[in-house]
């Protein structure tokens, strides 16, 4: 889970409250999704799937 990059999403409701992505946006580092989103789980969940997806796509 560490190694996956989900990009911070504005479907979530803290998105521009989010004091994580603030820090971040303040040093200049990448705009990472956290467990602290309201959608971390499911947009996880899509990020794998898709991944798996593309793997058997390559496989073929």
């Amino acid at each position: 889970m560490k190694n996956c990059k989900l990009i911070c999403c504005e479907k979530c409701q803290i998105f521009w409250t989010c004091e994580t992505k603030w820090y971040r946006g303040e040093r200049g580092e990448e705009d990472i999704c956290c467990p602290v989103c309201n959608f971390y789980r499911e947009c996880l969940d899509k990020f794998k799937r898709l991944k798996k997806e593309s793997v058997k796509a390559k496989k073929k």
